[in-house]
């Protein structure tokens, strides 16, 4: 099981990013030391285990959530932090902020660990249907840095091989060639890989279908989409759980729902930084009278995250998605700040506006609702950063939702409406049901409106909405804090300060910044 990847590697990842890394600003070392961990077998194993440690730079860090959180339609800035420039989309928000540079690094890192092991592999005695698998697990891999990467910078380097040393004269190379790497990466996968694996947490057919369906939705093959989409619905080993709280269970994360995880385990001497999923979208509650920290109400906050008015009001009335999706009331924990007439244990009553009291909070920077779907309760305390729980990055509901864009992409209405309408069908409460999506219905605001109530906050949406030409128009229209500010431009980061500054060669900026 691939839990303490990060931590069993960190050793060998800090001499590969020394030896082969395409970070500019890096010092080679002595070129035998790749070779030498690659030339055997278990060497290779080591080396494709690695490759998967990067995944952790991009879900369930800070980093990873702001780049796909942030200044959306749904969640706009909280209290804290020192990223609010992505929300707002103003001036500061520009070519030198870390966080935009540190996915660009570990992207380029995955990328060259796994060239590094492609590179070597061949010349390793490995039974050959071995040899396959592996290759195909850092194909798939490779192939998903570069979607982050082409979503959020569009035009970037391709890379084939490994690299040693520092690259100066980079040139961007069309997205679109990119895809088309991306998909021939990712269909070897298909290709080689099982349906299942006894080594939980490994890449599958299944995620390598669900995979090669978003690639086909950029590259505007809907019929592909459509087709693969479908494959691993009908044929994989993955079924919708009976209803949308089991997937979030903290006991039950290894569910027939789940095709795609990144894994963290319950050992903080193995968890590098952990999943830090359950600080981000945490409110300054601690901060009001009668509360203090505690795990079970979200424990340490960091308020980055808050959801927007129309994410709250998206929701249908019976849709259980929103009580699993949002914490909206606290109980009182604290009995030296207790107001008067309450006890322990009973439910907060917030002044939401002047002479106004509610149980359920209010939704401003220093105060807002929370969301449970990154809940860690294993935590031994508040004041604990990493978190434990494994982060969802494939799941069956949104291989439903991603056929029926592609149908509706090529106006099968009816039959994308159908598959929306299933995922829709899970989602009401027990004896009621959402009203029906019709072939009338459908569009991609609707099918927007729908991935945000499956998978909100779950890492996707500013690249959702960024590749479905929809990001300025959606957040203009539903997040007060960027709308003053948003401009075509924004549907792209800025390429990192630091890649433009030490290239030799001419590397355009993106328009805008």
């Amino acid at each position: 099981m691939i839990t303490n990847i990060k931590q069993f590697y960190i050793a060998l990842v800090i001499l590969l990013v020394s030896a082969t890394s395409c970070s500019l600003d890096e010092v080679p070392v002595s070129e035998p030391t790749p070779d030498a961990i690659y030339s055997t077998a278990s060497g290779i194993e080591d080396g494709v285990n690695g490759v998967y440690a990067y995944l952790r730079d991009l879900y369930g860090s800070q980093r990873g959530f702001t780049l796909t959180t942030m200044g959306t339609d749904i969640f706009r800035h909280g209290k804290d932090g020192g990223y609010k420039s992505m929300d707002r989309y103003g001036t500061d928000f520009n070519a030198s902020l870390s966080y935009v540079e540190d996915i660009w690094i570990a992207c380029y890192e995955g990328i060259n660990s796994a060239n590094t092991v492609l590179d070597r592999i061949d010349l390793v005695e490995m039974e050959e249907e071995q040899k396959n698998v592996f290759k195909a697990e850092v194909r798939f891999l490779r192939a998903h840095f570069y979607y982050w990467l082409t979503l959020q910078f569009g035009d970037v380097v391709l890379r084939e091989a490994e690299t040693t040393g520092v690259i100066t004269d980079d040139i961007r190379t069309d997205k679109n060639e990119i895809w088309q790497f991306m998909k021939t990466d990712t269909e070897f996968a298909v290709a080689n890989l099982d349906w299942t694996n006894s080594d939980y947490g490994r890449i599958t057919k299944g995620a390598a279908l669900h995979q090669l369906s978003e690639i086909f939705l950029l590259l505007e093959d809907f019929e592909g989409a459509e087709t693969t989409a479908k494959q691993l619905i009908e044929e994989g080993p993955y079924n919708l759980l009976n209803s949308y709280s089991q997937i979030f269970e903290y006991s039950n994360q290894e569910n027939e729902e789940i095709i795609f995880a990144v894994q963290y385990i319950n050992d903080p001497l193995n968890n590098g930084s952990g999943n830090q999923g359950h600080l981000f979208f945490t409110p300054a509650y601690d901060q009001f009278a009668g509360l203090t920290r505690d795990v079970t109400q979200g424990g340490r906050p960091y308020t980055r995250f808050r959801p927007t008015a129309f994410f709250r009001e998206l929701f249908e009335e019976n849709d259980t998605r929103f009580d699993v999706t949002f914490r909206y009331t606290w109980t009182y924990n604290n009995e030296e700040t207790l107001p008067e007439g309450q006890a322990i244990g009973d439910t907060v009553i917030w002044e939401t506006e002047p002479g106004v009291f509610s149980f359920v909070a209010p939704n401003e920077d220093q105060m807002h609702w929370g969301m449970k779907k990154h809940d860690d309760p294993t935590r031994a305390s508040f004041q604990d950063q990493a978190g434990f729980r494994d982060f969802f990055v494939y799941r069956l509901s949104e291989t439903y939702l991603i056929a029926a864009e592609a149908l509706l992409l090529q106006n099968k209405n009816q039959e994308a409406a159908e598959y929306l309408n299933i995922v829709r069908a899970r989602a009401a409460e027990p004896g009621t049901e959402l009203p029906l999506i019709t072939a009338a219905d459908i569009d991609m605001d609707v099918l927007l409106d729908e991935r945000a109530l499956e998978l909100g906050g779950e890492a996707s949406r500013w690249m959702d909405l960024a590749r479905t030409g929809k990001l300025v128009e959606r957040v203009a229209k539903y997040n007060e804090n960027a709308a003053p500010n948003i401009q075509s431009f924004h549907t792209l980061r800025p390429i990192p300060q630091s890649q433009i500054d030490l290239s030799t060669s001419d590397f355009p900026q993106n328009e805008g910044y």
